[in-house]
């Protein structure tokens, strides 16, 4: 039974692809633009942006504060909406994981989204969930992940991580890592293929994603890194760094500058709570991939960023890096978007369109 909880125009995300267009960056890289489907003009917010940004100015909607844990945890999720077609099975296994030392015993919940009539052994995709190392769960990306799941042909999982504060790093790296390792023990029973593995992740699960590709250097073992606005720079802000980087229209000066300054304003807590208030920790090129002496360990790696997110600076800055280590790199920005568009399957077009991107990538495999 077909779940269209669509809340554009069915036609939005074709739009979106056949809009789409490559400029040059200074270094030769090509950037790609993904335009929005019904806003034309340039530096403008999406207007589904927009709107949700006024009513969270206006105190429509109250954010705890970025210490109360079990508040941010427990507030509602983005709206989102199952898209796909119904014939996506969701099975939910405990893995029992020991580390390699067999010290760190501890069960973690993985999520395994599997589509009908699926052509075994299929490729399979690790997401790991952002939220800032603290928040996050499969709520947020249940209608994305089966979307996914879907178009490519794929198994998609989703391990639920510790999170910090209560488990500060490496403790969620060291989740993900291992449930590469759980995927190639049931890699039969599961119907994938252990030759075929992608990591995908979104903010600071793209962080957790490049931790995972380094941890692996050598193996071979993952083909593919499909990471959206990561964060792969927690240093301090950078003193090129200015808010010129984020050209917006005068009458969007506020709701636009107000989504910069979301993720920009949240960088400077992250060592208190992901290290432990070690903040030279954060720079860990495990956290931090973009300090990585060898970036040429990375495989085909694609780099989405979005127009109106603090963080897209350093992303664009990060594929050029992996561009110029020698790495296959497909850079995307999605223009008038802010950090976090894709938890918003089916009110935010740029998601779906987005899982059709990750999907031929995948495909590719």
């Amino acid at each position: 039974m077909a779940k269209d909880g669509r809340t554009y125009d069915a036609s939005f995300a074709d739009i979106i692809a056949e809009g789409a267009r490559i400029v040059l960056l200074d270094d030769g890289m090509e950037l790609e633009l993904r335009p929005m489907p019904d806003e034309e003009r340039e530096h403008a917010l999406d207007p589904r942006v927009y709107e949700l940004t006024q009513k969270r100015l206006s105190g429509a909607f109250v954010t705890p504060a970025g210490v109360d844990f079990e508040a941010m945890r427990k507030r509602p999720n983005k709206e989102n909406h199952d898209i796909d077609s119904g014939g996506v099975t969701e099975t939910v296994e405990t893995m029992h994981l020991t580390g390699c030392d067999g010290g760190d015993v501890r069960d973690i919940e993985l999520y395994v989204f599997t589509p009908e009539e699926l052509a075994a052994p299929a490729p399979v995709v690790a997401f790991y969930h952002g939220g800032g190392f603290t928040v996050g769960n499969i709520g947020m990306y249940r209608p994305a992940l089966r979307y996914l799941a879907e178009q490519a042909g794929c198994v998609v999982v989703f391990p639920d991580y510790r999170l910090a504060p209560e488990h500060p790093f490496p403790a969620g790296l060291n989740d993900c890592d291992e449930t590469l390792d759980y995927l190639a023990e049931h890699a039969e029973r599961l119907g994938i293929d252990m030759g075929r593995v992608a990591v995908a992740g979104d903010s600071a699960g793209g962080s957790l994603a490049n931790g995972v590709v380094q941890l692996r250097a050598g193996s071979g073992l993952v083909k593919l890194v499909m990471e959206m606005y990561p964060a792969v720079d927690g240093g301090p802000v950078p003193p090129e760094w200015s808010y010129d980087m984020y050209p917006w229209l005068p009458e969007q000066a506020v709701e636009a500058k107000s989504r910069v300054d979301r993720i920009k304003a949240s960088v400077d807590d992250l060592s208190a709570v992901y290290t432990a208030g070690d903040a030279q920790k954060m720079l860990d090129p495990l956290i931090s991939a973009a300090y990585c002496k060898d970036l040429s360990v990375f495989p085909r790696t694609v780099v989405v960023s979005s127009e109106f997110d603090y963080l897209r600076y350093q992303n664009e800055k990060f594929a050029q890096q992996l561009r110029a280590a020698g790495v296959e790199v497909r850079a995307i920005r999605y223009l008038g978007c802010d950090h976090g568009f894709f938890e918003a399957c089916g009110v935010m077009p740029q998601a779906e369109d987005l899982c059709r991107v990750m999907a031929a990538e995948v495909r590719k495999l």
